[in-house]
């Protein structure tokens, strides 16, 4: 069976280069590299002074290196150059490649070039359900968090909230690595939590959670990508769990509206 194609679409800047080598640290399984450039880049003109000059030939020269670290990686590398960095000038060919591409993963660097550029083509990797990266300076590359559960749902079962603010409040913030709960005790300190109910009678009870309605739960979660699943390298039959980047901006924002509401604290949580 042939891998899956991993398209990876660039945004040209003068340090493309530079993001380039660190997204395909990170991306290790690229087959074909798309440059998206203006068309302004590749045109001299009179109006142009010293300094716009330079800048077009460093973003030029930043291309060229784009494509000799893709030879030298064995991965097609295009360049594809629009009339301006409009919506739709950075839609056609993006779409053209989704449909040349069917089946292929989507991924994203928007560190360089244009804001406007940028900002295109992070649009278009929601439309493609890709991810968009960014490494600026130094930093190391990061995927750009995008919920795929809008916050304002979480509250629709109580229990996404509990499972979530359990796995967020197990993090250290001094440590880059995130916290793997267990299965197993993340199901304990869920089960814990009482959220109350009314009975037929009118009556408050605590809700018990089942092993079964845990489980759908977790891999609702997981799902959204708001939490990770991993088996654990030690014990192979048991499962670890964390909350992911979009699970904490999803506890954030939500957090954010409840405080906007003038509510204390996370509704029906006791």
């Amino acid at each position: 069976m042939d891998p899956q194609e991993h398209i990876l679409i660039l945004s040209a800047g003068d340090r493309i280069h530079k993001t380039y080598s660190a997204v395909l640290a990170d991306l290790r399984t690229v087959t074909h590299t798309f440059v998206f450039a203006e068309k302004e880049v590749y045109t001299a003109s009179a109006r142009d002074d010293t300094q716009k000059r330079m800048w077009k030939c460093a973003i030029r020269n930043a291309i060229e290196e784009v494509n000799a670290i893709s030879l030298s990686r064995n991965i097609a590398c295009a360049l594809v150059c629009i009339d301006a960095a409009t919506f739709d000038a950075i839609r056609d060919p993006v779409l053209g490649i989704f449909s040349g591409h069917p089946d292929a993963r989507f991924s994203f660097d928007i560190s360089a070039g244009s804001k406007r550029l940028s900002m295109g083509l992070f649009s278009m990797s929601l439309w493609v359900d890709g991810d968009a990266y960014y490494a600026f300076g130094n930093a190391p590359t990061r995927r750009v968090p995008v919920p795929t559960l809008p916050a304002r749902n979480l509250p629709a079962n109580p229990h996404y909230l509990v499972i979530l603010t359990i796995l967020f409040r197990g993090q250290d913030p001094k440590r880059e690595e995130r916290a793997l709960v267990p299965k197993e005790t993340l199901f304990n300190q869920t089960r814990a939590w009482q959220i109350p109910v009314r009975d037929a009678d009118g009556e408050t009870r605590g809700l018990d959670l089942s092993p079964a309605d845990f489980s759908r739960m977790v891999a609702a979660l997981a799902g959204w990508n708001l939490i990770t699943e991993e088996t654990s390298p030690d014990h192979g039959e048991e499962t670890l769990y964390s909350i992911s980047p979009e699970g904490e901006l999803a506890l954030f924002v939500y957090s954010a509206r409840m405080k906007k509401r003038g509510v204390a604290g996370t509704s029906g949580l006791t």
